[in-house]
């Protein structure tokens, strides 16, 4: 799991738990696993079961395919302004 594949879910992963106000061993605990398992998650070391999956989406309040359907997280400042641009301009919020 640690290829530049599975990057974009790990720093999702990481956003959306600092989002919700979480350390990682805060959500190790809520889902029942043991020291450093949400590193070795973030850094690609360990790739979780989708049970695991699941319970840290409970977790976080999403759902799982939220998870993985995600869009802007590779994207650079340009990329990012000419979309928020692209919407201003459509009026397609």
């Amino acid at each position: 799991m640690g290829s530049d594949d599975t990057k974009p879910f790990r720093e999702h992963l990481r956003m959306l738990r600092e989002a919700k106000g979480l350390s990682q061993t805060q959500l190790e605990e809520r889902i029942g696993k043991e020291a450093n398992y949400i590193t070795r998650v973030e850094t690609g070391r360990l790739e979780p079961p989708l049970d695991v999956i699941t319970r840290i989406a409970h977790e976080l309040d999403v759902s799982v395919s939220d998870l993985f359907f995600f869009e802007g997280v590779d994207d650079s400042a340009e990329l990012l302004r000419a979309k928020i641009q692209r919407l201003i301009e459509t009026d397609n919020v």
